[in-house]
């Protein structure tokens, strides 16, 4: 699948092909407890930061491509170049936070930012780590694991729970399950932007013993359904709740 367009666009694109086809979660619960954990084949914070990270730093003066490669149990993100110093793959792999990154496209990172298709700068990598971490994914790998190369492949691995479960005939129930849930936490949802219109999706995961990435998913689905929008700043800006549920 090729996408074509203004760069922000093709950002865009990547992300809900992502959602529309790739994303699937399945519901944990257990007899004798009321909270349920939902696990996801792929969070969508880390597959959104990875996707825009290899957008944002790939050296455009070149003709080759971002390349985002699907597997049955891993996502790649390939750029046909290194990061620029003093980020190295070694460091990728063992740090968290990049404040003093350079970019490649510096016009291009302060459009991202202008967009909300970043939340601030040099902190996607760990964004990336934190949610695939609190999914119960692999960790995130960089490589290649020599000097000499020049490209830079970020991999994510399926979480190991949802593999089992989706090769078990108890994938489609459970699949069921989880998607009766959605309109409840949505109602849920609107009545504590309600209270708390700049309230954050950190937030918002404490209040409904959510992950981060669970609740981003809810959020999405709202904003397409034009129930809810974010207006201003990431730091800054606020809900808006656009129509309330009938139910």
């Amino acid at each position: 699948m090729n996408f074509d367009g203004p760069v922000w666009i093709q950002a865009k694109q990547v992300s809900k092909y992502f959602e529309d086809n790739i994303m699937a979660s399945y519901t944990i619960r257990e007899a004798d407890q009321i909270e349920h954990k939902i696990v996801y084949n792929y969070p969508l914070t880390a597959f959104e930061e990875l996707a825009t990270n290899a957008i944002l730093h790939k050296e455009y003066d070149t003709p080759e491509y971002v390349g985002i490669y699907i597997y049955k149990d891993r996502i790649s993100f390939v750029n046909h170049n290194r990061p620029l110093p003093p980020v190295t793959i070694e460091a990728l792999n063992k740090d968290r936070s990049f404040d003093r990154r350079q970019y490649l496209n510096k016009e291009l990172k302060d459009m991202f930012f202008s967009l909300n298709l970043i939340e601030s700068y040099g902190s996607g990598i760990r964004r990336a780590k934190d949610a695939l971490f609190e999914n119960g994914s692999p960790e995130l790998k960089f490589y290649p694991d020599n000097e000499e190369d020049n490209y830079t492949n970020a991999v994510i691995g399926i979480n190991k729970e949802f593999l089992n479960e989706f090769n078990s005939s108890s994938y489609e129930k459970t699949t069921t399950k989880t998607t009766t849930k959605t309109t409840i936490k949505q109602e849920e949802i609107i009545k504590i932007i309600a209270e708390n219109p700049h309230i954050s999706a950190n937030e918002m995961a404490e209040k409904l013993n959510l992950t981060v990435d669970g609740v981003r998913y809810h959020l999405n689905k709202m904003r397409k359904a034009g129930l809810i929008r974010y207006e201003g700043s990431t730091k800054l800006g606020q809900w808006v709740i656009m129509k309330l549920n009938s139910k």
